[in-house]
């Protein structure tokens, strides 16, 4: 699943919140957009805006359930050739960068000038409607593609409240089919796959 960073959150709240004597509260809302309370929100940070931000440590069985770093020397080739600017845009759109060498994996095998039958294109398989949709003009260009498809990734993350499932089927048959299905993954053993193969390597399981 997505990782919004806590810290970041709190960094632009800190920023942005008046001066104000009582705590702050930070959350991000359905569509990802930051909101910021002198009250209590559901699920919100609290922090004082006139104190620097200190993440906690993470408990022990916390650090045990994380998935640990990107380790590039046990990818191949390619993906350590594309390592740093997934790194980069992950980092740019609070996602787990394994979650986007997945996608890049199953989508293109980290080839940038990858081209599908259905028109997708570039490292992560965008459809040209979409990158225009989220900014980018040339697909073909690796780090337009990879924020084009983190940005939509982003989206999918809002419209359904954060179900890998759901996004991953989204991604790959289009938030309509998903919606027409009930909000369910799409009876098609194409996505099907896509979407079993994406976990997989998300989760580690090769």
């Amino acid at each position: 699943m997505i990782r919004w960073k806590a810290g970041l959150v709190a960094a632009l709240a800190a920023s942005t919140a008046p001066v104000a004597a009582s705590p702050v509260f930070a959350s991000l809302d359905r569509h990802g957009q930051l909101q910021v309370s002198d009250a209590p929100l559901a699920g919100a940070i609290a922090f004082d805006p006139h104190r620097p931000y200190v993440p906690a440590a993470p408990t022990p069985a916390k650090r045990a359930a994380m998935p640990g770093p990107v380790v590039p020397g046990a990818m191949p080739t390619a993906a350590k050739r594309w390592n740093p600017l997934i790194e980069q845009v992950a980092a740019e759109h609070g996602v787990d960068a394994r979650l986007l060498h997945a996608i890049v994996r199953v989508e293109s095998a980290y080839n940038h000038q990858a081209r599908s039958h259905a028109g997708a294109l570039g490292l992560m398989q965008v459809i040209p409607s979409t990158g225009k949709r989220f900014g980018a003009m040339d697909l073909f260009d690796p780090l337009q593609n990879l924020r084009a498809g983190t940005a939509y990734l982003v989206w999918l993350h809002g419209r359904f409240n954060g179900d890998l499932t759901l996004m991953l089927a989204a991604y790959n048959a289009g938030e309509g089919a998903v919606q027409r299905h009930g909000n369910r993954v799409p009876p098609f053993s194409e996505t099907r796959r896509y979407v079993e193969k994406v976990t997989a390597l998300y989760r580690g399981v090769h």
